[in-house]
Order: C-alpha cells, then sequence, then structure tokens
C-alpha cells in the first residue's frame, strides 16, 4: 500500500533535527519496507557531504520530491523495496565506497554513515516491529 504524507505530516518531519530525521527515517523505513532515492537518465542522484561521496535516501516521495528543484530539476523520486535494497545496493554501495545521506532537507545533508552501518541498524528495526 503506498502511503501519503499529510501536508501537516510533512510539515512535522521536514521540521525535526539531522538525529529526530535518521530516527524517523528508521522508523518509517523498517515499518513501510522503502527507500526512496532520486534518478535522472544517467541514474541514481549522488551528493557530496562530510567530504563523502553519498546517496541521498529519503522515508517517503514527499520528501524526496522537494529537492526536485535547480540542478535537480529532472530528476525523480524512485522508490527501492527494501528487500532490493538489502540484497543488492548496501553491497554495491559498498563496494563503490559511497556513504549514505539519511533524509537530508534544506542546506543539511542529514546523518551521513556507511551503507553497512545503515543496514544492520533497520534490520535491527525491522526485528523489533515484527516482533511487536
Amino acid at each position: 500500500m503506498e502511503y501519503t504524507l499529510s501536508a501537516d505530516e510533512l510539515k512535522k518531519v521536514t521540521q525535526l533535527d539531522a538525529e529526530q530525521r535518521y530516527d524517523y527515517f528508521i522508523t518509517a523505513v523498517a515499518d513501510l519496507e522503502k527507500i526512496w532515492i532520486l534518478t535522472d537518465e544517467e541514474g541514481f542522484v549522488l551528493v557530496t557531504a562530510e567530504d563523502e561521496r553519498c546517496i541521498p535516501v529519503w522515508p517517503h516521495a514527499e520528501v524526496a520530491q522537494l529537492w526536485i528543484e535547480g540542478d535537480w530539476a529532472n530528476c525523480s523520486a524512485q522508490a527501492v523495496d527494501i528487500s532490493t535494497w538489502l540484497d543488492k545496493w548496501t553491497s554495491g554501495l559498498d563496494g563503490d565506497e559511497l556513504s549514505i545521506a539519511v533524509f537530508p532537507h534544506a542546506d543539511e545533508p542529514g546523518i551521513v554513515i556507511s551503507p553497512v552501518e545503515l543496514q544492520e541498524t533497520l534490520l535491527e528495526a525491522m526485528e523489533e516491529d515484527s516482533s511487536h
């Protein structure tokens, strides 16, 4: 089922600080089982944060779409299923020495972590989710 953020929810989540957005991202992704990225005709979009090449990720299409402007006007938000992310993306990003910028917003990159670290946190959250 597609989950849509209301305007109020969108406003609330974008006002959180980086740590709170990270926690929100983990919970939302464990629950909805999708990670949103931006893609253009060349593939997925990368940013530089904390001197690392990162793929920015979001918990919902609506927050990813806030980035589609300026240089990124030709991008679109794309969902990656959590099982595909865990099976393929983690090792692929790790192999390419890319980090992940979790839920960046405005001029702020969010929390920058390694793909393996994100995978461990997500798996933990998904385990907790299924044990309730």
